[in-house]
């Protein structure tokens, strides 16, 4: 029987890359090594920073490399693809022709599972990158969810915890990331989108728990097991 083959392009960061990895693992249900889905994982650090390169207008130079990356995954055989990196999803379109529809689009699918939940007005946790092309708000109004943005102090404390602590190694503040929800919460947001893999490490960190918290991984976690031939387990 034919299997299919799942494609990480990760690295950004590898801590985010793993921790994605760990999520597969532990939600699908297995009794042997064979009940898990395979995987062909690309750690590629050296992929520039994607929110600098956007936000300097060096898209063209980003996705070369970007392109790169995908079609060596595909000559290595891979059904689907998943990148556990929202700001990278600025190309989405374009991963989902080069893999003749076999992009697993973690916005979308976050956003999909929002609207499931009957949520109206949601935060979003994200780089500068992913919300300054509003990738979020787009998907979720597309389904009639309000997206809620931080103000710009709240959202200079999320790309501190995202740059300054995460991806230099840290834990995170935890203080400075509850400043920010409770701010979210002021604005009435019924739950927020952690939309960035770095704070899908902090929640790792910290053990964020609760229904307040959507970890974009966790979806795209979910999806990638059941396109993939693999039982999800919660």
């Amino acid at each position: 029987m034919d299997r299919i083959r799942l494609g990480i392009l990760g690295g950004m960061g590898p801590e985010a890359t793993e921790i994605f990895y760990k999520k597969i693992i532990a939600h699908t249900l297995v009794e042997k090594d064979q009940d898990h889905i395979d995987i062909l994982i690309y750690s590629h650090a050296g992929i520039p920073d994607r929110t600098g390169y956007l936000l300097e207008g060096r898209q063209d130079e980003l996705w070369d490399v970007l392109r790169g990356d995908v079609e060596l995954l595909k000559a290595a055989g891979i059904g689907y693809l998943v990148i556990p990196c929202n700001t990278t999803h600025y190309f989405a379109e374009g991963f989902n022709s080069l893999m003749d529809g076999k992009f697993i689009n973690m916005i979308e699918e976050t956003a999909a599972y929002v609207n499931e939940r009957h949520i109206k007005r949601v935060g979003i946790l994200a780089t500068d990158g992913t919300m300054k092309n509003d990738m979020y708000g787009k998907a979720l109004r597309s389904l009639g969810i309000e997206a809620v943005y931080p103000s710009p102090e709240g959202q200079k404390n999320v790309m501190s915890i995202i740059y300054e602590e995460i991806k230099a190694g840290e834990k995170g503040d935890r203080h400075k990331f509850n400043g920010v929800i409770k701010e979210l919460e002021e604005k009435k947001c019924e739950a927020c989108i952690l939309a960035c893999t770095e704070l899908s490490v902090f929640s790792m960190n910290h053990m964020l728990n609760g229904a307040y918290y959507i970890d974009a991984l966790d979806v795209a976690a979910k999806v990638s097991i059941e396109k993939c031939g693999g039982i999800y387990q919660v």
